[in-house]
This record gives C-alpha cells, structure tokens and sequence, in this order.
C-alpha cells in the first residue's frame, strides 16, 4: 500500500505546492441513513450538507503541504596551507686572509644586516678554504662559533639566532697564536656567504556558509580532497562553529576523496569552517557542503472503536465514513490517505470528500495519515 502513496507525493509535489486546509470527521451511520449514501464508492460535493450521525473524530489539521526530505550541496572555495622555509643565500665578501704571529693580528670583521629577523629559522655560515695552518676562530657579534681546525664536514657553520641584531651584526674571523715569526697561523677563505632560511607558512583559514532553516536539518556532510606538497605528513584539524570536528595526522598517500560529519547540533544560520595545519604544505580542494532536511510529519489521528461497536461494523449493520471539508471549492486537492495499513487517493476541486472506510478500520486504536 504505502509503494502507492509515495509515487501519490511525487505527483502532488508541484500540483500541491501551495498549502490546503481541511477538516476531517468520521462519521458512524445507522443502516437506514447509510443507504441513502453511495456505497463503496467516494462523493465529492460543493455542499457542506451534514450527515446524522455518531462523529467520533473531529480534527482540523488546518495546512497540508507536499514535502519531503530534500538535498543541497554547495562549493567553497580551494584552500592551500603551509609551514615552509625558503632560503635566501646573501654574499658576504669575495675572499679574505687572516693571520696571527708573533709580529702581529690580522683579523678581519665583516658587518651585515638581517631583514625579517623575527621569520629567521636558521642562519648558516657557508665558506670555501683555499690554504690554512693552524686553527680558526669565528666570532658572531662577540660570542665565539667556532674554534678548531677547520674540517670540511663542519661546513656550513650555523649561527646562534639569538645572538644577532636587525642592524649592524658583526661577524669576525682570526686564528690562532703562532711564535714562528717566519711561518704565521693563516686562513685564505673565499665566497663567504650567508645562508638564510625563512619560515613561510598560513597554516589556517576560515571558509563560511550560511543555512536558512537551520532547525530542519538533519544532517551536514563536508567533502573534501587534500593533495600534499612536500613529505611532512602534519595534523590537520576541522572546527566548525569554534568546536572541533576533526583532528588527525595526513597520510600523503592516501589521495583519495574525505568525507566527514558535522555535527548539527551545532548548526547556525551563519557558520564558520576553520582549516587549520602543523606543518607542511597541503592543497585542499573540491570542498562541498552536502545539507539534508528532515522530511515533514505529516498530520495524524486516532479514534477508538470498542468491540461491540466493531462487531455491528463488521456484520454490515454499521458503516464508517471519512469526510474531509477544504476551504475552497475551486482549486484542485489531492492527497493519499491511509487508514490503518490500507491507503486509497483523492483528486477533487470540490469543497468536500467523503469514502466509506468500514472495511479498513480495526478493533481498538484506528489511525487515519494525510499525505498530500
């Protein structure tokens, strides 16, 4: 039966879009008076003439509208976050030559400035040693770096950030103390060079949309594709509303398409998605928000029928009629009803309906469902 009222809703969806107003009555006849009336059969009349009879129900559900469940999805706009370095290689000087002996200190300082100091994440001292003896000393604004013969793994030398200054850094280069005045400690260093590394990243953004009935909706779905740039695998966490909604690891390998729930408790006519990262660098994208409705109850009623007066129904002594009364006796209405498991159509412009249902009411609780 219900197979029936489904394809009923498909069809009355655009017939019924606009709203119609009814009261129903169930109406208990005696026989006499039954059989002035049409059998079986269903009457339409714009007549409001009333029947004698017993009512048992009398309900006025007032607005019935066509509806059901329904489906939305909408696109935001592709997201990148990052935490990155990018580096940045900055001359010094050409070459220089350094040298300590009994006669003298020839040392040699070279000053330079720091853009950005506050995004600096590394600084490296990079050099090429052509000749040397003995051991080099490297100070960076006082504080020694290096002291020792120099080996070529210990290249580049990394600077302590928190010795140096925006402006006016100074970085100075010397050796050791020789007592042979005719063979001096010496260091012949060419490309001198800094190699700077700069934090890079946007690790966060908001995306936002908006639902205008946010107390019919039953469930929010967010879709979304990350593809990852570089090897870090971070943790990226979903909040919507300022709650969170998902916090995990990304696992580049895994490329294909993320689905997760939203809760709809938290649901707002104005809603906030944040994206937020660790670290790496990630494109998310294909990002859809898929929103559901609940389905509309439609109006419902119980009567009783005690068991003496079921047994006089079920022996043909008793009928029980369903009348139904619009306010309007000129536009289509069209409905399925149900009464109990059984189900049959209506499609009239009269002002009022009425069907035998003898035949499909029980003993005890009855149900009659309007479903445009």
């Amino acid at each position: 039966m219900r197979s029936k009222a489904q394809s009923a809703i498909e069809v009355t969806l655009i017939v019924l879009i606009l709203a119609i107003g009814m009261v129903g009555y169930v109406i208990l006849l005696p026989e006499d008076v039954r059989n002035e009336l049409l059998d079986d059969s269903a009457t339409s009349s714009s007549d409001s003439d009333d029947v004698d009879g017993e009512v048992l129900l009398s309900e006025s559900p007032g607005y019935v509208s066509p509806s059901k469940s329904s489906s939305h999805t909408r696109s935001l706009e592709p997201i990148r976050l990052y935490s990155t370095t990018e580096s940045n290689i900055k001359t010094l000087i050409s070459s220089i030559t350094v040298s300590k002996s009994i006669i003298g200190n020839n040392y040699k300082s070279i000053k330079f400035d720091i853009d950005n100091l506050e995004e600096l994440e590394e600084l490296e001292l990079l050099f090429f040693v052509s000749e040397y003896k003995g051991d080099l000393r490297i100070k960076l604004n006082e504080q020694l770096v290096y002291d020792g013969e120099l080996n070529s793994a210990d290249l580049p030398i990394t600077l302590p950030i928190d010795s140096l200054v925006s402006e006016g850094n100074v970085i100075e280069f010397s050796t050791d103390f020789s007592w042979n005045i005719f063979s001096p400690n010496y260091y012949l260093l060419q490309d001198i060079k800094l190699i700077q590394d700069y934090l890079v990243e946007d690790k966060s953004t908001t995306r936002t949309f908006s639902i205008d009935s946010p107390d019919d909706i039953s469930s929010v779905v967010l879709n979304y594709f990350i593809t990852c740039n570089s090897n870090e695998n971070g943790i990226l966490t979903i909040s919507m509303n300022n709650r969170e909604m998902f916090s995990d690891r990304i696992f580049c390998e895994y490329l294909n398409k993320r689905e997760l729930s939203l809760d709809e408790d938290y649901i707002a006519t104005s809603n906030t998605l944040k994206f937020e990262i660790t670290e790496g660098d990630y494109n998310i994208e294909e990002i859809q928000i898929t929103e559901k409705t609940r389905a509309q109850d439609y109006p419902s009623f119980s009567f009783d029928l005690d068991n003496d007066l079921y047994q006089e129904i079920a022996s043909g002594e008793k009928d029980i009629y369903l009348k139904l009364t619009f306010d309007d006796d000129t536009s289509d209405k069209e409905a399925t009803i149900y009464v109990q498991d059984y189900s049959f159509d209506f499609n009239t412009d009269a002002s009022s309906y009425e069907r035998k249902i003898s035949t499909y009411v029980d003993d005890g609780a009855n149900t009659i469902t309007i479903e445009p």
